[in-house]
């Protein structure tokens, strides 16, 4: 079966999510999660991308990705996910795939959607029942964000920048952030966040649709489609 067109450009903002076969834990201890993230500075050395966010759940990880001219996103996660596979399956005596097939990556508009790709991507551990608030998860970027807590990992981009004059304001206008959303509910709003192309405002859909939707599998198409009806007859009510 032919595979959906991967998108990929310089500049290009990345929504990546990468998973478990058969939704089997990539994740046993410290030691793997200490090991997938060494591989993360690794390649982000190698191809001079930028890490916004990330969170690593026991078996999928989300990646917020900002590609240069260095490597495609293709090439970024192929030579993660390789490396991070013949690690773990020597490290605990296994054989196998390790990933789910192909990994996902959506094309963020960075301008509407990226703070609210954090939060989602922060309140992961939340909605799957591992804490009650996102600053007590270890294996995520939300702690740097929210707290303060150094971590050389993630990259700080111009609209987290824009929060407050200085780290505190910043810190404390992503905790009001993140807890709004808290409050109304972790179930998120906007299903295109894990399932589409292409996520942002319309123009920025249509726009990045004109450029590629010729190329996308009929199949996809219609799931596109289908999504904008959904979000449609959400907006009429």
């Amino acid at each position: 079966m032919p595979h959906t067109l991967r998108v990929s450009f310089a500049g290009g903002l990345f929504h990546v999510t990468t998973r478990g076969n058969n939704r089997e834990r990539v994740f046993y201890d410290d030691g793997d999660y200490e090991k997938f993230k060494a591989l993360l500075r690794k390649y982000r050395e190698k191809h001079n991308f930028k890490l916004y966010a990330y969170s690593l759940m026991p078996n999928h990880v989300h990646l917020l990705i900002e590609t240069t001219t260095t490597a495609s996103i293709s090439t970024i996660m192929h030579a993660l996910n390789m490396s991070y596979a013949k690690y773990f399956n020597a490290r605990h005596g296994r054989v196998g795939h390790v990933w789910q097939g192909r990994f996902h990556s959506s094309i963020i508009d960075s301008e509407n959607y990226f703070l609210e790709v954090m939060r989602y991507m922060d309140l992961n551990p939340v909605r799957a029942g591992m804490c009650e608030k996102p600053d007590q998860y270890e294996w995520s970027s939300h702690r740097h964000f929210a707290l303060g807590k150094h971590d050389d990992l993630v990259d700080s981009h111009e609209l987290y920048d824009n929060l407050g004059e200085d780290a505190r304001g910043r810190q404390k206008e992503y905790r009001k952030y993140v807890a709004q959303r808290l409050e109304e509910g972790t179930e998120q709003r906007w299903p295109e966040l894990t399932r589409s192309v292409f996520v942002g405002g319309d123009d920025f859909e249509s726009r990045m649709i004109r450029i590629y939707g010729e190329k996308i599998w009929p199949k996809y198409r219609r799931l596109l489609n289908r999504l904008y009806e959904l979000r449609s007859a959400a907006l009429d009510k």
